[in-house]
């Protein structure tokens, strides 16, 4: 029986380590955390899943579960399929991502949802989405669909609490605080894993460790001195030890290292210590009105398509203003929605003019009048703005019913882009492609996929198809080695 190492227990650890199991192995899952930081950043996720699908029964046969008000006799869903998923994945990398990486995402993605459904992670329809009840049915724009069970939008908990439980049922070792210190390669091969406590022999060992956003060093290195001291919106576990381990052993780094996945979130948020705490809520209602930073001007088109596909780059946006802040402004026509859906404990200042509201949040108030009023007039009846710079592609409303609200918002940083190179089922690669026999790598850990932008779920999604693959990799190599 193979012995697997895999080191790091988030989603795409967990799902390494349930596969490798379930494929016959005697399995150790490392984390570094303690109990309390099971999960990874998928346990501040909002649970959201991008899979394809052929249509409605697709996805009744993962869940028949409905958030209040989503429930219809009749679903609409037009197919999302795997090339729309390709396409789109693609695009938002500006062409850059691994094309074997993104065909393998989108072709294994809805039997990897239907496999974490049996290892009893539990599903609804999400309204936050773009879905809605018209006419008696229920219809779902093509894409982000269902997430997690749970409360609110931070809700990854809900994916990490039945994998864990599955785990130890089935007989995953899991070692808590207890960090790889480096991969042991003997020759041509890896034949284990060295912590505090000495070498763990392994036929076998899979990183799944993440990013190194949680690294001040490692921060200031690859993504520049803005960064240093950024508020982290996940785990504070990624340091980017796994991938270093990884590049000593052999293989190569892959995927843009300068480049991360950062929201607009509230200041004013503590960053999470345990997984079952909340994160920095991200702020994603800047789609329903306008975005000024501390000089009271706009910098970026707020609605250049559906906010779920675009929110991962607002905090980027936001790091490039003076005094790296900005402010989310509303109206009466949305700022009851935003506080119900998009912006969770943050607390709004609001005011009845827009002097007043410019004078408590301390910007200029003649350019926010200003701004705001070159806005309104630039607003067309389509939805999208003429004759402003940066223009609003989408949504763009009139903000002219006061009282009028403001969020402060900063960025949040939740993984980084860059790692060890992997092909589609898992396997490290040097520089010159060769798999590194014995060393495999998923998740946040891994480069190639992700470049300037993501669409929203296809970072848990690749955390659970790559992990479950690293991990039945593994076990099927070492099988064949024996």
């Amino acid at each position: 029986m193979p012995n697997i190492v895999v080191a790091g227990a988030g989603l795409t650890g967990l799902a390494a380590a349930i596969s490798a199991r379930e494929a016959g192995a005697d399995v150790v899952l490392l984390e570094k955390g303690s109990r309390a930081d099971v999960g990874g950043n998928a346990a501040f996720s909002g649970g959201l899943f991008l899979f394809c699908y052929a249509g409605p029964d697709d996805l009744t046969s993962i869940t028949r579960d409905f958030e209040p008000g989503m429930h219809a006799e009749e679903i609409v869903a037009p197919p999302y399929t795997r090339e729309a998923y390709a396409a789109e994945l693609t695009a938002m990398s500006d062409g850059q991502a691994d094309p074997k990486l993104v065909t393998a995402l989108a072709e294994r993605s809805l039997d990897t949802v239907r496999w974490l459904s049996e290892k009893g992670v539990r599903f609804t329809f999400n309204r936050t989405v773009g879905a809605r009840v018209r006419d008696g049915a229920l219809h779902i724009p093509p894409g982000q669909i269902l997430t997690s069970t749970g409360e609110g939008m931070s809700r990854g908990f809900e994916v990490i609490k039945p994998l864990l439980r599955y785990a130890e049922q089935i007989g995953v070792e899991l070692r808590w605080s207890t960090p790889l210190v480096d991969v042991v390669r003997e020759g041509e091969r890896v034949t284990g894993a060295r912590t505090a406590d000495g070498v763990l022999p392994a036929d076998a060992v899979v990183i799944a460790s993440g990013g190194f956003q949680a690294s001040r060093e490692s921060r200031l290195r690859h993504l520049g001195p803005r960064w240093e001291n950024v508020k982290l919106r996940g785990t504070r576990q990624a340091t980017g030890d796994g991938i270093a381990a990884a590049l000593r052993a052999g293989a190569g780094p892959a995927g843009t290292w300068s480049s991360c996945h950062s929201a607009a979130v509230d200041p004013t948020m503590p960053a999470p210590e345990r997984s079952e705490a909340s994160p920095p809520f991200p702020l994603h209602g800047f789609w329903l009105g306008v975005l000024v930073n501390r000089d009271g001007e706009r910098f970026v088109d707020e609605g250049p398509g559906p906010w779920v596909k675009n929110y991962s780059k607002m905090g980027k946006a936001i790091m490039g203003q003076p005094g790296r802040e900005a402010y989310e402004i509303f109206d009466q026509h949305t700022a009851a929605r935003v506080a119900d859906e998009f912006a969770g404990a943050a607390v709004p200042v609001t005011a009845p003019t827009l002097p007043a509201l410019a004078e408590r949040i301390g910007v200029p108030a003649g350019a926010l009048v200003r701004t705001v009023a070159e806005f309104n007039r630039a607003c067309r009846e389509d939805g999208s703005t003429d004759g402003i710079a940066p223009a609003k592609s989408h949504w763009a409303v009139p903000l002219d019913r006061p009282p009028f609200v403001a969020y402060h918002a900063v960025a949040g940083l939740t993984f980084t882009f860059g790692g060890v190179r992997i092909d589609p089922d898992g396997r490290a690669l040097a520089s010159d492609g060769a798999p590194v026999p014995g060393l495999y790598a998923a998740g946040e850990a891994t480069g190639g996929l992700f470049y300037g932008d993501y669409p929203g779920g296809a970072a848990l999604m690749r955390a659970a198809v790559f992990g479950r693959s690293a991990g039945r990799t593994a076990v099927t190599e070492a099988l064949q080695r024996g």
